[in-house]
């Protein structure tokens, strides 16, 4: 896991930077088997880095994973190329330099605007391998000027939805990269002044699933769940991170490696209120030791609701089959695709349903948990 050490002040990053390290860490293994993988960070810095080694940035963390990837495929007789394509306008010469000793995978570099450069780079990657974009702006992109480079097969995307801005100006005229991507899925002409209308958590989950479907219409995924990172001493959303799948793998990866960082991102916030109170009180406070979870917690509470309701859809799921029931894979596919639960412990809970008699599982034997081919149904005496 990334250390905590060099972001102090940033706490959002080590957030995004969790997430990205799981990921990396659990999915190239699975792809592996298309002989490349591709990197590309449209946007990649480097941002206030503290970590000679930019283990502390998100190309740093990418490179980290890639060759440890490599190396592992080839302690197991299989050869894996490994290539990154990195973008930036500002802090070009540092790239350059943060870069220059790698020789294990094969780097190519762009000075310049994003935009500028994505036609070109997914020319260059062409159609063999697998590939990975980050797209992680300052600000808030037109998605429509990626659709080329995101649109492609055996592809994943990670997109920082900058939702303070978006929540700013979603309603007006003000940003029109913004307008453009959201007006892709308005149900209207009068999208804007319907948003204008919303307040709170509706309007924050109306603009949320906007975005998340227009990326998903744009590239063609079948899955777009988002992960909310939150200021770091607020109980405000900063953004959103969208994740792009069109395979269930992916979604599975991704709710993992979500579970990971917004655990993370509740004992961090944890920590830095119990420092907050304890230099205001004088007195030490007993949640001000890391990893110690503040109850209630914005992303605790997340995470337990979520799953909480997670466990409900895939009931009603069931439920709603009736007695022909459905494959495994059909319920924790979109109930994942909702909500933050892992497959891992939906599976589980699957499992105590059937060990209690709500359940049926075809072919159960003596399995523990489900397959993705089982089928489910509801049991006989609750039909």
């Amino acid at each position: 896991m990334p250390d905590k050490g060099f972001y102090d002040g940033r706490e959002q990053a080590l957030v995004k930077h969790t997430f990205i390290e799981r990921y990396l860490r659990d999915q190239l293994p699975k792809v592996s088997r298309f002989g490349t993988f591709t990197f590309v960070d449209l946007f990649a810095g480097p941002w206030k880095s503290r970590c000679e080694s930019y283990s502390d940035t998100s190309f740093g963390i990418a490179m980290i994973q890639m060759r440890l990837a490599k190396q592992r495929q080839a302690d197991l007789g299989h050869s894996v190329r490994m290539v990154a394509h990195l973008v930036e306008k500002e802090n070009f010469a540092e790239l350059e330099m943060a870069v220059a000793g790698i020789e294990d995978i094969e780097i190519h570099l762009y000075n310049g605007r994003a935009e500028d450069h994505a036609s070109t780079i997914h020319r260059k990657i062409g159609a063999d391998g697998f590939r990975f974009i980050v797209i992680d702006p300052k600000g808030i992109p037109d998605p429509t000027k990626f659709s080329e480079l995101i649109a492609a097969p055996n592809s994943e995307v990670l997109i920082n939805f900058m939702f303070q801005f978006a929540n700013r100006f979603a309603h007006t005229e003000k940003m029109p990269p913004l307008g453009r991507w959201l007006s892709l899925v308005a149900s209207n002409s009068d999208w804007q002044t319907d948003l204008g209308e919303l307040t709170g958590q509706e309007r924050e989950d109306r603009i949320t699933d906007m975005a998340r479907e227009a990326l998903a219409k744009i590239g063609g995924y079948d899955f777009a769940p988002s992960i909310t990172v939150d200021e770091a001493d607020a109980d405000r959303t900063l953004y959103k991170l969208i994740y792009l799948t069109r395979h269930a793998l992916g979604l599975k990866v991704f709710r993992d490696a979500q579970s990971l960082a917004l655990e993370v991102q509740s004992s961090m916030r944890s920590e830095r209120k119990a420092k907050k109170r304890s230099q205001t009180s004088g007195m030490e406070d007993l949640f001000a030791s890391e990893g110690v979870v503040v109850t209630g917690e914005r992303s605790a509470k997340f995470l337990e609701r979520g799953r909480r309701l997670g466990k409900q859809s895939a009931l009603q799921t069931i439920q709603a089959a009736g007695s022909k029931g459905l494959t495994w894979k059909k319920v924790w596919t979109g109930v994942l695709d909702d909500w933050p639960i892992t497959e891992k412990e939906l599976a589980w809970e699957c499992s105590k349903w059937k060990n209690d008699g709500l359940v049926q599982i075809s072919d159960w034997g003596k399995s523990r948990r489900p397959n993705d081919a089982q089928i489910i149904s509801m049991s006989d005496l609750t039909l």
